[in-house]
């Protein structure tokens, strides 16, 4: 009798186990649906904004990185560009009056296009700055954007002042 409960116990463990390798898989294979889409960011922006396209575009969608000091240089865009602040805090710079404005985590920018918007952003922060960014372009753009002289605003430095 000893005999056949060892037995009896060692085919109903192979079945569990069985079973369970097949229902690990079922699960695996219904969990995946048809379709599925991941949220990377969000952010909110008050700033009025059409895109405009008089043909063809090419669409970008990157994740940029500002270490700490740095700064993105003073530019201008060639097509529509939207960004959402991942994390860390950003300062725009507008080069038309030399204005600074902050943008955090759930914050997005919407940058003009042209060379009379120029602009730069700079990391003034501890902690890099991850921002998630669309580019509408026209097809035979090389670059999302233009590097440009200071328009008259001074180097940003990372302690928050300007020099001139």
């Amino acid at each position: 009798m000893i005999h056949r409960s060892k037995v009896a116990t060692a085919g109903a463990v192979v079945v569990v186990a069985l079973g369970i390798g097949f229902a690990t898989r079922s699960a695996a294979v219904a969990e995946e649906p048809p379709v599925s889409s991941v949220t990377l960011s969000q952010g909110l922006t008050s700033a009025p904004f059409k895109i405009k396209a008089d043909g063809n575009r090419k669409v970008l969608y990157r994740k940029a990185v500002v270490q700490p000091g740095a700064s993105t240089g003073w530019h201008y865009h060639v097509g529509e560009e939207i960004a959402v602040i991942n994390s860390g805090t950003f300062t725009r710079i507008d080069g038309s009056d030399c204005s600074e404005k902050e943008y955090g985590p759930g914050d997005s920018l919407v940058e003009p296009v042209g060379p009379h918007t120029v602009h730069m952003g700079i990391n003034r922060g501890t902690t890099p700055v991850e921002l998630y960014v669309v580019d509408v372009l026209p097809t035979d753009a090389t670059a999302p954007s233009v590097p440009v002289a200071d328009p008259g605003c001074g180097t940003a430095s990372p302690a928050g002042g300007r020099s001139r």
